[in-house]
């Protein structure tokens, strides 16, 4: 069965760029384009790992997402590793992300390399895919 990663970012370029640099690995995407939308997702299907940006339009940014996800009812949305990115230079902000819950960071802009090493890390992948990345 192929792991399911769900990529929260309100900008479709990024997410497809996302996909393109992650294809090796043969995985399954669900998209959201916002924070509220990923939750939706998380609640109704199954995700072995999501990927958000930090900054988001609307009412809910990336560590809010997180905050939520956290305190879902639902286990899988509890537990599931959510790495975070972002461009942000705030020197606080990867202590704030990990104290709401959040796995890992990916600093913007994101190379094809730190990002496969981040997914390897999360999710349990074949050997025979992993090398295809690295």
């Amino acid at each position: 069965m192929k792991h399911t990663v769900l990529l929260v970012e309100d900008s479709h370029t990024i997410r497809h760029i996302l996909k393109i640099y992650l294809l090796k690995l043969d995985l399954e995407f669900l998209d959201a384009s916002g924070a509220e939308q990923g939750l939706r997702l998380l609640e109704t299907h199954r995700v072995d790992l999501v990927i958000a940006d930090v900054n988001m339009p609307g009412g809910m940014d990336g560590l809010e997402f997180v905050r939520r996800a956290r305190a879902s009812e639902r286990e899988q949305m509890r537990q599931v590793p959510i790495v975070l990115l972002t461009g942000g230079k705030a020197p606080d902000l990867e202590a704030r992300g990990l104290r709401a819950g959040a796995s890992e960071f990916v600093r913007k802009p994101v190379s094809i390399d730190a990002l496969g090493t981040v997914v390897r890390r999360h999710l349990p992948l074949a050997e025979t895919v992993e090398h295809l990345v690295a």
